[in-house]
């Protein structure tokens, strides 16, 4: 009892400041409290990590004096309205409660999946494993002003994930990005494809398809963007149960799959994967994740524990591994 009450003190605590900071990097804050504590870290590190975290957060005040916005769509994509939007949610959540909001948001949020590089999709995943109100209010918030959709070709095609990646991976090895950050090089490289009416979309499409590819593109390249992508789909089967449309929603991942690979810049190819295998023991990983400061390799060992503990694939323990031994 202790220990969930610690967690849920500190996610209060966390609550009072912005989810941005630093001109648009995302606070891990909450999500690393909550996959420390998930790794079974003492009480003293999740202490330890939020008192280091919170310096240079800005503190979010005068809420009692914002008016909410009046519906979702009113202003997508502005962070300006981020107070609008957290008062709107905490209204909502208390009036209806976590199921009846999330179904009725999620529909309308999940074309903007990419929200702040996928870090709004992934603080709603830890806010709903957690079951804290605040957080999920925060998490939809953030999600409604970081909002970033891409208007692509919907048209099919008879080609699987990895072939349509290859066909389309000069347009990113051949941009001239500007600087900024991962948002803004996905903006550059969606505009892109939009204007050469690319074809992205497969024929079928599954989550099982989607962790698979975004699992082995960060195997064969350990890239901070493609990170994302591998914490991103553990995220996204959290908000599945509360989507009708999946096939929209998959369709929609897997466009902010595409054009977060293409950001990158890489050179990506065809590779096959055999043979591999793993230890599989996570307990190394797991006990230097405890003792790590470093929040994408706690979130990375945690996300990958759960994956392999569902699916037995050994590429989760190796990139977990990897992690662990280039910090």
């Amino acid at each position: 009892m202790e220990e969930s009450n610690t967690l849920k003190l500190l996610l209060e605590k966390v609550g009072k400041y912005h989810p941005l900071y630093g001109g648009g990097l995302a606070t891990h804050l909450p999500m690393v409290l909550i996959a420390l504590r998930e790794l079974n870290a003492p009480n003293n590190k999740l202490h330890s990590v939020f008192e280091e975290s919170v310096k240079g957060l800005e503190v979010v005040d005068g809420l009692d004096k914002i008016e909410p916005v009046k519906t979702i769509e009113q202003a997508l994509g502005d962070i300006s309205y981020y107070k609008s939007y957290l008062k709107f949610f905490n209204i909502e959540l208390e009036l209806y409660g976590t199921d009846t909001v999330l179904k009725k948001t999620l529909p309308i949020l999940v074309s903007g999946i990419a929200a702040s590089a996928f870090h709004a999709l992934i603080r709603l995943a830890y806010a709903i494993e957690a079951n804290c109100k605040s957080e999920i209010a925060i998490a939809l918030a953030y999600w409604c002003v970081e909002y970033q959709a891409f208007e692509l070709n919907s048209a099919p095609c008879d080609e699987k994930l990895e072939s349509i990646l290859v066909r389309l991976s000069p347009l990113g090895e051949e941009h001239q990005f500007s600087p900024g950050l991962i948002v803004s090089r996905m903006n550059e490289i969606g505009d892109v494809l939009k204007q050469n009416k690319c074809v992205i979309q497969p024929e079928t499409l599954s989550l099982t398809q989607l962790r698979n590819f975004a699992l082995e593109s960060f195997y064969h390249n350990d890239d901070f963007t493609l990170l994302h992508t591998v914490t991103g789909c553990h995220a996204f089967s959290s908000i599945l149960p509360y989507l009708e449309e999946k096939e929209v929603a998959l369709k929609e991942l897997w466009k902010a799959i595409l054009v977060a690979c293409l950001s990158t810049g890489i050179r990506f190819e065809n590779k096959s994967i055999k043979g591999v295998e793993s230890s599989g023991d996570f307990a190394p990983l797991v006990a230097y994740a405890i003792k790590s400061n470093d929040s994408h390799v706690i979130k990375l060992v945690y996300s990958c524990l759960c994956e392999y503990q569902k699916r037995n694939d050994p590429l989760y323990h190796l990139v977990a591994q990897r992690a662990v031994e280039e910090s």
